[in-house]
């Protein structure tokens, strides 16, 4: 036997392209626009054999050869494909999950013919009916719902522009809540077709990627191309619901009203220390009103219809939410009440309901007695009778009360009051004596009359002229445009003293005095952004910091070569040495090194002149002439390199052009071992290594390609640098491929890891940062070690090199577990682990009530083997594998009940893959995660076959697989 060779919809990323799944189409459709009525391509949902959804496209150029290969329900087998991450802003998704797969060219598509694990027929992700009208504003998302279908399905035929047209109307409940469904034109009569079979009753339908729409006010779900329907499904979900009916307890019927003898009274700093328990519920106290807030409007303007307050905007009164205009809006009490016992003061709303009641009068009444109160400003006479006086306030404590420390809460019932003559404060004495004013030494503190002021500092009216010498020029920038960098003060078009930069994107504003010439002399240096054509005399000090030869087209060497240069300015130059001066001036000069150079010309750059590493105009070309003398480094100081870096953001835009090269910095979250890539074009394997790097913010794709990705494979192996890695490329060549940026090497590029750099250091104290470190996985960084067999005691030993490593175990099963809690609830939309708060499944990530969460296997063992025992939890994948079951085929067989048949494991033997988590090796937790298992002690690493790989014309992604189990409280159980 041996392990599954199939990888999971959970575990997919974009670090590679050859995964392998075993999925099933559970829904099909062709992609259309909408204006121009063009075929897309085909979208796909697949679902695995741990019931995870993705999302699949298939581009209209691929479309040909999956013509009638593409069934709804049937099983493939897919490899080498694309994985990439929605950017956010794509709407009408029919799968919530951050990713997706695309089809290229070397994907492969079969279907499969084999017996495997089984995959459900269905999954959903099933929102709560209640959810369709708090979703109805959020167009990302298409949404699953389930429910009982309640009176009989509806056709209406219409005519719109002259075409026939009909939908069909229902309505679904869940016990709870209700959702309208209309279902249009042929989708309907599909619907009211199936409805004519022979179903049990009640019928429970599922809707699949129904649209949330509103017409009218009124919130209804609809079909989309995704949209399917499932009239009593095998779901688990249905029989959940169909069994909650045969109990009686499908329909849940919640009491608002709290029972007035049931109400417990707390004194105000009681109300303080409320818990969670008290959360919307009611509770009394009695308090005096010692004063309304008469700061604020004592009414509100507001919207009926959506419940919240109105502005006065544009001399319109306008509600923000749903935008109507109310000519004469509606006005409620808005009242807040300063209230104390001889405990502490709260704050206290009382509502417009309340004060009604309790006055008699609504908001226009006061202002029709007392005119003066119409603008809001003055607090009306009949209100101020509440103050000073007794009452027993009933108030209703929120989440914000008890969780985010609001003081202020919200009356719901407000009792008669009580006359008083006084008032109460908190810890305040009926008889307090009055003590004598203590007069203290006030010279020991303050100074005398005559030597202190209360005059205020003034700023003179007319500032003192200064006078100020300008150099050449004075710049001033008034707008920027962030688009390249430039070294050099050129291509400047002058218009009045403003000047547009063409190579920065900006204006500048330039005070220009009388060019100097450059003097010349015999102990005169220049630096590099002061050196032009026409002269050859020039002499500069500068450090070489690079050397490369340029590479023709069919990747042949150029005899000539080029150095970089730098000088003590920071300006960098390209220096290119000719054939036949190559010998002489290899012998000269020396990367690293100072020199002085004298005599050579400066030759412009013109539109030919494509992949620059440096933003200058101009170059320097050495000629016979060219002398030079090397400096001691204690004699002159120029910097031992420098990079000219672009933010990760900006690369998108530098792709669009072939003029320069970029260097960019960053954190490296994953990196592949070099490999071979097959080159169809050439039909040559290419060598290549993939990275991925962040900067915190955004990320990149590294491609290393042929010799440079050998040297960078071969300094990772030969050296132990410091993890993370922080990389630096110097004049990469920055590209899209399939939408993604990428940058890989070119002649001038070369690669800097853990560099001495300011860039690098900024970079190492921000990962420890929470904001910076939520975009890495320092673990991930690290390439995946080949699986091995291990003993138990090695596997307590490893260090945090094998941090998301997997290694396998060859054990005995001890003992097994008999646990109540042998499986845990898990969301539907983000795959983890949930919680049950309050009788509901509640997911923390995703916010949101999951009413049909899937269960899945947790399973508590013991194994050893000759060096000793270890703890392990046996996740749902293997025990599915070893038992053929689900979590809830089991909870059906046993009634709930602990599954006995879980005890067949022990004292059996068998081979184990073990994932190491970090509490393992940084906690010392004894508790290990098992991916996969079989039985017996036969252990044949399972390797797929290498396949050919088109090279993305130098651009691709590139990092290694990891897996994404999530544990949450899975070992406490």
């Amino acid at each position: 036997m041996s392990f599954n060779k199939y990888d999971t919809v959970e575990d997919l990323n974009d670090s590679k392209h050859d995964w392998l799944l075993r999925v099933r189409a559970q829904a099909i459709w062709k992609g259309i626009t909408k204006e121009t009525k063009d075929f897309r391509g085909y979208n796909v949902i697949f679902i695995d054999d741990c019931n995870g959804r993705i999302h699949a496209f298939i581009a209209a150029a691929l479309c040909a050869k999956y013509e009638g290969y593409l069934i709804e329900g049937q099983l493939y087998k897919l490899n080498d494909f694309s994985v990439k991450y929605y950017n956010g802003d794509e709407t009408s998704r029919s799968v919530r999950t951050p990713k997706h797969i695309y089809f290229t060219n070397e994907t492969k598509f079969i279907k499969d013919e084999e017996d495997g694990m089984k995959i459900e027929q269905q999954s959903f992700d099933l929102f709560s009916l209640e959810d369709v009208q708090n979703n109805k504003n959020d167009n990302r998302y298409l949404i699953d719902v389930v429910g009982v279908l309640d009176g009989t399905p509806t056709k209406i035929a219409y005519k719109k522009d002259d075409v026939e047209k009909s939908n069909v109307k229902f309505t679904l409940h869940d016990g709870r809540f209700y959702a309208n469904v209309t279902f249009f034109n042929e989708f309907g009569d599909s619907f009211l077709k199936a409805m004519k079979e022979n179903l049990e009753h009640p019928v429970i339908i599922i809707i699949a990627s129904a649209k949330i729409n509103e017409w009218n006010d009124e919130v209804s779900l609809t079909n989309y191309p995704a949209t399917r329907f499932y009239i009593n499904s095998s779901h688990y979900s249905v029989k959940e619901i169909r069994n909650r009916i045969a109990e009686n307890s499908f329909h849940v019927t919640h009491l608002d009203d709290q029972d007035d003898k049931g109400i417990p009274t707390f004194h105000v700093k009681d109300l303080f220390n409320l818990t969670e328990d008290y959360i919307e519920k009611m509770v009394e106290c009695k308090v005096t009103v010692k004063k309304f807030d008469k700061k604020v409007k004592w009414y509100s303007n507001f919207c009926a219809k959506c419940d919240i307050n109105i502005e006065l905007v544009d001399r319109k009164y306008q509600c923000g939410q749903c935008r109507k205009i109310y000519p004469y809006p509606d006005k409620r009490y808005q009242l807040t009440s300063l209230c104390s016992d001889n405990t502490g003061t709260v704050p206290i709303i009382w509502t417009d309901e309340e004060v009604i009641r309790l006055c008699g009068k609504t908001v226009y009444d006061i202002i029709a007695d007392d005119e003066e109160a119409e603008d809001g400003d003055k607090f009306p006479t009949a209100l101020q009778e509440f103050e000073k006086k007794e009452y027993n306030i009933t108030i209703i404590v929120t989440k914000e009360n008890v969780k985010e420390g609001s003081k202020v809460y919200t009356a719901t019932k407000i009792a008669a009051p009580n006359e008083m003559c006084g008032n109460h404060s908190p810890s305040q004495k009926e008889n307090s004596e009055v003590k004598a004013t203590k007069i203290s030494n006030l010279n020991m503190s303050s100074p005398p009359t005559g030597n202190s002021t209360t005059e205020k500092i003034r700023v003179r009216k007319r500032p003192d002229a200064l006078e100020c010498t300008l150099q050449e020029k004075t710049v001033t920038d008034v707008g920027k445009l962030k688009s390249l960098k430039t070294e050099s003060p050129t291509n400047y078009i002058y218009k009045a003293n403003i000047i547009y930069d063409n190579l920065k994107g900006h204006y500048t504003i330039y005070q220009r005095k009388k060019k100097k010439q450059v003097a010349m002399s015999s102990n005169n240096y220049v630096h590099l952004r002061n050196v032009e054509k026409g002269r050859t005399d020039w002499k500069i000090k500068i450090r070489i910091i690079r050397e490369w030869r340029g590479v023709s087209v069919t990747g042949e060497k150029f005899k000539g070569y080029n150095l970089l240069l730098l000088d003590a300015k920071n300006v960098r130059m390209v220096g290119y040495v000719p054939e036949w001066l190559s010998e002489k001036m290899q012998k000269l000069f020396s990367v690293g090194k100072m020199y002085t150079v004298t005599n050579f010309q400066v030759k412009q750059y013109n539109a030919n002149d494509k992949w620059r590493c440096v933003n200058i105009d101009r170059q320097i070309l050495f000629t016979n002439n060219t002398k030079a003398k090397q400096i001691d480094e204690s004699e002159y100081f120029i910097p031992n390199n420098h990079f000219d870096f672009f933010e990760m953001e900006e690369l998108t835009k530098l792709a669009k052009q072939n003029v320069y090269l970029a260097d960019v910095v960053g954190v490296v979250i994953r990196r592949d071992n070099i490999r071979p890539v097959r080159n169809t074009k050439l039909g040559t394997d290419q060598m290549q290594v993939r990275i991925k790097m962040t900067d915190g913010k955004n990320k990149i794709n590294v491609i290393f390609w042929d010799k440079f990705a050998e040297e960078f494979q071969q300094d990772i192996d030969s050296n132990q640098y410091e993890e993370p890695l922080i990389l630096i490329i110097a004049s990469g060549k920055v590209g899209v491929w399939k939408d993604e940026t990428d940058i890989c090497n070119f002649s001038p590029t070369a690669y800097y890891i853990n560099y001495k750099h300011h860039s690098v250091q900024q970079l190492r104290k921000l990962v420890s940062q929470a904001n910076f470190s939520q975009h890495i996985n320092y673990s991930n960084s690290q390439p995946k070690k080949p699986l091995r067999l291990c003993t138990v005691a090695e596997i307590k030993n490893f260090n945090q090199d094998y941090i998301l490593q997997e290694v396998v175990c060859q054990v005995k099963i001890k003992f097994v577990e008999n646990n109540e809690t042998w499986f845990y609830p898990r969301c539907t939309t983000c795959y983890k682990q949930i919680q049950f708060v309050e009788g509901n499944h509640i997911c923390i990530r995703c916010k949101r009530r999951v009413p049909h969460p899937d269960k899945k296997f947790a399973i508590c063992v013991l194994a050893s083997d000759k060096t000793g025992d270890i703890e392990i939890i046996l996740m749902d994948r293997p025990v599915r594998y070893a038992f053929g079951k689900n979590v809830f085929d089991v909870l059906q067989e046993y009634k709930g009940k602990f599954p006995t048949m879980l005890k067949s494991l022990e004292n059996q033997d068998y081979t184990i893959k073990l994932q190491i988590l970090e509490v393992n090796i940084h906690k010392q937790s004894e508790m290990y995660l098992a991916t996969d298992m079989f039985q017996g002690f036969t252990f044949h690493q399972n390797t797929l076959d290498e396949e050919t790989i088109v090279k993305p014309t130098e651009f691709s992604a590139g990092e290694p697989s990891g897996s994404s189990y999530h544990l949450d409280n899975i070992s406490e159980t």
